[in-house]
């Protein structure tokens, strides 16, 4: 049974959903691609407004999306620095947040755990980033972002370093261990995201209702 703990409410934050990525070996666009009868945006964007208070989509420039159904206030953005890759993309969604705290997560990952979510913005007071860690690998698509973080993303974007985790020291990070996350999540299912044919599979076979017999 999942893990949740009682008596702490989840502070008000924004969610950044990027959908803007090239999906290269995918072959087509992420947002858009059906699973089980919803297009993946929809699946996300369904997951994060459990926990926020609006969704705020990244966009590339020109990219058409989906339509999106959620009783949250949603926008679509798009990069404001072009071919800056997921930073890029988490950098255009902060600058558009209303709330201090935003939680971002790529479009392309439908089996997200709302426990999960939730427990990282509780565990945000006095951070900038939380951020889990899997394996020894950051998970920088699975994250809470303060609005803190947007000057030193632009020097790094300006800078031309692109990788997520490259402004990460100039802030205060709480980084989330398995000991932590496996409570909410224990297969580590929220981390699991869409790149190819056999991945659209696998989330369609963990996603399918069990039959009654």
């Amino acid at each position: 049974m999942l893990e949740e703990p009682p008596g702490e409410e989840t502070p008000a934050a924004t969610g950044i959903v990027l959908a803007g990525g090239a999906g290269t070996r995918l072959g087509r666009d992420k947002a858009s691609e059906p699973l089980l009868g919803r297009h993946l945006l929809q699946w996300v964007v369904d997951k994060v407004a459990v926990v926020v208070d609006e969704i705020v989509v990244v966009t590339a420039a020109g990219q058409t999306l989906p339509p999106v159904t959620t009783a949250r206030t949603l926008r679509a953005v798009e990069d404001v620095l072009p071919a800056k890759g997921p930073l890029g993309g988490i950098y255009s969604g902060l600058r558009e947040a209303r709330r201090e705290l935003a939680l971002v997560t790529g479009c392309d990952m439908p089996l997200l755990s709302v426990p999960l979510l939730r427990e990282l913005l509780r565990l945000s007071e006095g951070y900038d980033v939380v951020m889990p860690r899997r394996r020894g690998r950051t998970q920088a698509l699975h994250a809470v972002y303060r609005r803190s973080c947007l000057k030193p993303m632009r020097r790094e974007l300006v800078a031309g370093h692109l990788k997520v985790i490259s402004f990460l020291p100039a802030v205060r990070v709480r980084y989330v261990d398995e000991d932590v996350w496996t409570r909410f999540d224990p297969e580590g299912l929220s981390f699991f995201n869409i790149n190819t044919e056999e991945d659209l599979s696998r989330a369609a076979a963990m996603l399918q209702p069990p039959r009654r017999e």
